[in-house]
């Protein structure tokens, strides 16, 4: 070694500055993580009560004794936690009607919900 040339190698300030540098990152990425799983089990919440939104409503369509029954209820076993209410309203036309399903569930503290909503011809009417 000559005067004035220092060994090779890191100083412990340079370790521990890589350290710090290293642990916010990661603090920063493990963040990310979590946020990414909360919006695929939203995304995957949300896809569910669309396709059950639509299941009710055609079936609503379909099956004219629905209409009778009753206007809210569970999915049952199948789908914990998802709720469905249905309104059939006069629609804004002369001789329709407004058919509305909604799909609700809890993601944590939040009520989240899915609402699908189409016309069909009163067939009551034209009799």
């Amino acid at each position: 070694m000559r005067n004035g040339e220092r060994p090779g190698g890191f100083t412990l300030l340079e370790v521990m500055l890589a350290l710090g540098v290293l642990a916010v990152a990661l603090v920063a990425l493990l963040g990310l993580r979590n946020r990414d799983l909360s919006m695929q089990a939203h995304a995957r919440h949300l896809v569910t009560a669309t396709a059950l939104a639509k299941l009710k409503l055609e079936e609503l369509i379909v099956v004219p004794d629905v209409r009778d029954g009753e206007p809210a209820g569970e999915f049952g076993e199948r789908y914990p936690g998802f709720r469905w209410t249905r309104t059939i309203a006069p629609a804004p036309l002369i001789d329709w009607l407004e058919y509305r399903v909604e799909v609700s569930w809890a993601e944590g503290a939040r009520q989240e919900r899915v609402e699908l909503m189409t016309y069909v011809k009163d067939e009551s009417a034209s009799l």
